[in-house]
């Protein structure tokens, strides 16, 4: 490398790690983005440099400090109102104000802010919610819960319910999609505390009465067959008498029809949909690079890309690549251990940005980080399980292992009480440990890949990853033990034509290993992360 490259990769390192140590109350705006472009491996170009984004989520400008205290470099996200702003033009103004880049919802506004990293797609356009192909008509008096759907009483589901307020003399009308013709008809009640119940139902078939069930109070099905088949496209439900109690609202749990055979010809199960479809996101998508074409536009994915998760099915998860298309970088968010309280997933990382990878081709790929327990849907807080700095650094060189050239990190908690940044104390100086490191090494981390081969076999079939990278004093490799059994192992680290005898740097860890001919060996602990540097190895 000559000297001038040398100097500029030294002034990469600088304009990089120097920032994320300022503090809010004397930071200078970082350097003005005049431009920002995707080069080859993914990296991130501004104004001609290769960067490495570390950003944070959704915060209120009071928590920059901490955000700058944790090495990183940018945030991603706003809210209407947030730090008492009026939109996201005046929010970025406040970013900017405490040295950080902003990935930020689009607004034509924001065009050409020197704050301005990118532009972020709506968050996780892809989580499913459940839909139905039911069509259950209300009487005009009932009042809709919009958590209880009344496609719920024809879902198969029977321990799930429809709020029908009020209970007495609620009238639906169900409109399957194609006419039925049944033998026997069932209703499932649901019996709570302070609710009313139904105590007879009125059916109508296409206008004429077929039945009226008297209903005992009691959970389970109570089926009632009719004194002939009767066939219809309209069935009309209404519920004439109720036992009354405190609430004038209540649910009934389902309502089924049988055919002769037995087949509930009522049913209509839900399924899963994105809350937001692929042309929708190609319709923002093209509206965002029409107006601004000079800035990425970013994506965030649930974790169910992944066919792990089965929340799609094949078929389903084809939905995908169709939306990797309306993004320019694309990334994900999977937290083992604050969203499922299962530490043995924290491979997942790994996987997925694996996965995502292969599905964005050219794209830079990001991958959220957790750095707490305290999530909402885990349980109560004393059954949640710890994330460690351990966890922590482990997640973020997985990712960087399997290809991501940026990361970020998910702060928020509900428990004990909410929380944009409740990060420990203890995993807020690893965070700030592992993000400087990140951005000392980045030129390394940025660089090609050796024309000489390097490849990692571990002991025991324990899962370690490796990422070997070119530089101009040799070869740096980085690996992480990411098995989630939490074995120790010892790893060979093979490179081609390496001599005997040549002294490996474990980097920021005051110690060297020498090499046999085309190998070296060390230990990994459990989620251990371990970079070497060889010096003066050849390229050719």
């Amino acid at each position: 490398m000559s000297l001038k490259t040398r100097r500029y990769f030294a002034g990469v390192i600088i304009a990089l790690v120097l920032p994320a140590f300022q503090t809010i109350g004397h930071c200078k705006p970082p350097p003005a983005i005049e431009t920002v472009k995707i080069g080859v491996r993914r990296v991130f170009l501004v104004n001609g440099k290769p960067f490495f984004p570390i950003m944070s989520w959704l915060q209120d400008s009071k928590n920059f400090p901490a955000v700058k205290a944790c090495g990183m470099n940018a945030t991603a996200g706003y809210w209407p109102g947030s730090s008492g702003t009026k939109d996201v033009t005046e929010y970025i103004k406040l970013v900017r104000g405490a040295g950080l880049y902003g990935v930020m919802p689009f607004n034509a506004r924001l065009k050409g802010h020197p704050a301005l990293l990118g532009y972020i797609h709506s968050d996780e356009p892809d989580l499913p919610r459940l839909v139905s192909n039911a069509v259950i008509a209300p009487s005009k008096n009932l009042k809709i819960n919009r958590r209880t759907p009344l496609w719920k009483l024809l879902d198969g589901v029977t321990h799930s319910w429809s709020v029908l307020d009020p209970l007495d003399g609620a009238s639906i009308t169900i409109k399957p999609e194609k006419a039925v013709t049944v033998s026997s008809l069932a209703v499932w009640l649901t019996v709570s505390k302070d609710l009313p119940l139904a105590k007879t139902i009125l059916f109508e078939a296409n206008g004429k009465k077929i039945l009226t069930a008297t209903l005992i109070a009691k959970k389970g099905r109570q089926k009632f067959d009719l004194p002939k088949p009767v066939a219809f496209s309209e069935l009309k439900v209404t519920i004439t008498a109720t036992i009354k109690a405190k609430n004038a609202w209540g649910s009934l749990g389902e309502i089924e029809g049988f055919d002769r055979s037995g087949k509930n010809v009522l049913l209509a199960r839900p399924r899963n949909a994105p809350r937001m479809t692929p042309d929708q996101t190609a319709a923002q998508y093209k509206l965002i690079k029409t107006t601004d074409p000079s800035r990425p536009v970013f994506m965030t994915f649930t974790g169910y890309f992944l066919p792990f998760f089965k929340k799609f099915s094949d078929a389903e998860r084809e939905i995908y690549p169709r939306y990797v298309k309306s993004a320019d970088v694309v990334g994900y968010d999977i937290y083992p251990i604050y969203g499922w309280n299962k530490p043995q997933w924290i491979h997942l990382v790994h996987d997925g940005t694996k996965r995502l990878a292969e599905l964005a081709g050219d794209r830079p790929v990001y991958a959220w980080i957790e750095t707490s327990r305290g999530g909402q849907w885990t349980g109560p807080l004393s059954g949640q399980k710890e994330v460690t700095p351990t966890h922590i650094r482990a997640e973020v060189w997985m990712a960087i292992c399997r290809g991501a050239t940026a990361v970020g990190y998910f702060t928020h908690v509900w428990k004990p009480s909410y929380n944009q940044f409740g990060v420990p104390e203890k995993n807020r100086k690893a965070m700030a440990e592992i993000n400087a490191q990140i951005t000392r090494l980045a030129p390394e981390i940025l660089s090609a890949s050796p024309k000489r081969a390097v490849t990692l076999r571990a002991s025991g079939d324990v899962k370690v990853d490796v990422m070997a990278r070119a530089t101009s004093n040799g070869i740096t490799v980085f690996a992480v033990n990411y098995d989630e059994r939490l074995k120790q192992t010892k790893a060979v680290v093979k490179v081609d034509k390496l001599p005997a005898g040549t002294k490996v740097t474990v980097v920021d860890e005051n110690r060297t290993i020498s090499s046999q001919a085309g190998s070296f060996t060390d230990t990994f602990a459990p989620l251990a992360v371990n970079i070497y540097r060889i010096a003066n190895a050849s390229q050719k």
